[in-house]
C-alpha cells in the first residue's frame, strides 16, 4: 500500500535525506491543525453526499471515524509523524485504514492545498479572537491604572529631555488608545482571513459540479474567495497581514515596556515595583530588576524579524502553487506563540506599579513650565512668537506653577484635564461582547458539522 497521498505505486520511494529536509517541522506544526482538518473534511464530506459522490451511510462512517480521531487527538494518541508528512495525509490514511474504500472517497474534489488554506484560516479566526480578547483585557488594565492616577502629574519628554508637564492619566490613556486601534486593526486582518477557499483545488478549480457556497456556509466563514487561483496566491499574503496586525500590538507593548524600564530606574525613580516581578543580580546585591519588561520588549525583535521573513518569502514567486509557502506556517504560529503570553504579563506587571508622588512632583523642574509662562503672556495680549522668545530668553526668572494646576487647566479634549477616559468604556464593551458573539457563532458552527 501506498503511504503518500502523491505516491502513484508503492515502489516509489523518496531518498530518506530528502524526505527529512521537505517535511521539515510541518508535521509538528500540523498538531495545531488536526481539529480544523477534522472540520473541514467534516464540510467537505457533506456537500460531497449532496452531489451524490459520497451516500449517507459512506458519510455517516467517515464522520464516526472522524470523531474518533478528534478524541485520540485531544487525548494525545494521534501522532503525526516525519513519513506521514502532515495532518492532511495522516487523517486520510487513517480513514483509509479503517474504512477502505470509503476513506479512499474524502480527497475526491479537493487537494492538499485548498485543505491546508481551510485548515489556516480557521486556525487564524480562533488563535485572532483569543489575541484580541487578551488584548482587550490588558486595555481593561491599563484604563483602570489611568484612571486611578489619572490626577497625578509626570514630567513630559520630547527628544528625552524635559518637556511640558504631563500626568499618569494622559501617559496610560495613550496607551488604552493605542490598544484600541491594534484592536481594530486585528478585527480587521480577522475579517480578510474570514473568507474560504474550499473548493479552489490546486488553484484551478475542479470539474465536478462542487458546492462551494455550502461548505462555506457550514464552515462559518464570512464569505467565498472566489477566484481558485486567488485562493493559492493569498498563501502568505494574508498570513503576512496578520503578523503585520502581531507586530503593531507588539511595538505598542515594546514602548510601554521602554518608558517604564526608564521610568523605574534609580534616576528617575518614579514606581515603586513590588518585589514579586523583580529580578537580581547574581553578583551586584542592589540590584532590582525588572527584566520582564525587558524580555517584553526584545519579544518586537522576533516578531519583525517573523514579518519580514514572510514578506521576504511570498516577494517574487509566480501564481500557483510554490513550495515555498510551507514555511509561512511556521512563521504565523511563531507570531501567536510570541505576543500571546506577554498581554496578560504586562497586564500583571502594570497592577505592580505604585506611583511615587514626591519623586514625580520634585522631578518638574522650573524650566518644564516654560511652555505655561508663554502662554500666560499670550493671555495677556503679548503675540505667542514675541512671548516665546521672551520666556525663552528670561527662564532663569521663571514664576513657580503647581503641576496639579497645570495639568488640570488644559481643558482641549485630549488634554491632561480633559482626557475623557470613561469614552474608552463603551468601546471595549462593545469590542468585547463582538469577540463573544463571534466565538460562540463559530463553536456553534463547528458543532453543527457533526449533526
Amino acid at each position: 500500500m501506498v503511504s503518500k497521498l502523491w505516491q502513484k505505486k508503492s515502489s516509489q520511494k523518496l531518498n530518506q535525506a530528502i524526505e527529512t529536509f521537505e517535511v521539515g517541522e510541518d508535521y509538528l506544526l500540523d498538531a495545531n491543525l488536526v481539529e480544523y482538518d477534522i472540520y473541514g473534511s467534516l464540510a467537505h464530506g457533506r456537500m460531497l453526499t449532496t452531489i451524490g459522490l459520497l451516500t449517507l451511510d459512506e458519510f455517516d462512517k467517515i464522520k464516526l471515524e472522524l470523531k474518533i480521531i478528534l478524541s485520540d487527538h485531544k487525548k494525545g494518541q494521534f501522532k503525526i509523524t516525519i513519513h506521514d508528512e502532515d495532518v492532511h495525509t495522516k487523517i486520510e490514511m487513517r480513514l483509509t485504514e479503517k474504512l477502505g474504500e470509503i476513506g479512499k472517497k474524502i480527497h475526491t474534489a479537493r487537494s492538499r492545498n485548498d485543505q491546508v488554506l481551510v485548515d489556516t484560516r480557521l486556525f487564524s479566526k480562533v488563535e485572532l479572537l483569543d489575541l484580541i480578547g487578551l488584548t482587550l483585557d490588558l486595555t481593561g488594565k491599563v484604563l483602570d491604572f489611568a484612571r486611578r492616577y489619572e490626577w497625578i502629574p509626570i514630567p513630559g519628554y520630547t527628544h528625552m529631555q524635559l518637556g511640558m508637564p504631563s500626568s499618569l492619566g494622559m501617559w496610560g490613556g495613550a496607551f488604552v488608545e493605542s490598544l484600541i486601534d491594534d484592536i481594530y486593526f486585528l478585527k480587521h486582518v480577522y475579517d480578510l482571513n474570514d473568507q474560504c477557499p474550499l473548493g479552489s483545488g490546486a488553484g484551478y478549480g475542479v470539474s465536478l459540479p462542487i458546492d462551494r457556497e455550502l461548505t462555506r456556509q457550514s464552515l462559518g466563514f464570512k464569505r467565498l474567495q472566489l477566484n481558485s487561483l486567488y485562493c493559492g496566491n493569498s498563501r502568505g499574503k494574508i498570513e503576512a497581514n496578520i503578523i503585520s496586525a502581531i507586530v503593531s500590538l507588539g511595538m505598542a507593548l515594546n514602548k510601554m515596556a521602554s518608558d517604564l524600564l526608564l521610568f523605574t530606574t534609580k534616576e528617575f525613580d518614579f514606581f515603586e515595583v513590588a518585589d514579586e516581578i523583580t529580578t537580581g543580580s547574581s553578583i551586584m546585591p542592589q540590584k532590582k530588576n525588572l527584566d520582564v519588561f525587558e524580555l517584553i520588549r526584545a519579544k518586537t525583535a522576533t516578531l519583525l524579524g517573523l514579518e519580514i521573513s514572510i514578506k521576504t518569502l511570498i516577494a517574487g514567486l509566480p501564481s500557483g502553487y510554490n513550495r515555498d509557502f510551507q514555511d509561512t506556517k511556521k512563521f504565523l504560529m511563531t507570531a501567536f506563540e510570541t505576543i500571546s503570553p506577554i498581554l496578560p504579563l504586562m497586564g500583571l506587571a502594570i497592577e505592580k506599579l505604585k506611583p511615587k508622588t514626591d519623586r514625580l512632583i520634585s522631578a518638574h523642574k522650573k524650566e518644564i513650565y516654560a511652555t505655561d509662562a508663554a502662554y500666560r503672556l499670550v493671555e495677556g495680549g503679548m503675540p505667542f512668537r514675541d512671548a516665546y522668545r521672551h520666556v525663552g530668553s528670561h527662564l532663569d526668572e521663571l514664576d513657580s506653577f503647581d503641576p496639579y494646576e497645570v495639568i488640570k487647566s488644559r481643558d482641549s479634549m485630549g488634554s491632561t484635564g480633559n482626557l475623557q477616559l470613561d469614552h474608552y468604556n463603551p468601546l471595549i464593551s462593545k469590542e468585547t461582547t463582538w469577540v463573544q458573539d463571534e466565538r460562540e457563532r463559530m463553536e456553534e458552527h463547528f458543532e453543527k458539522l457533526w449533526d
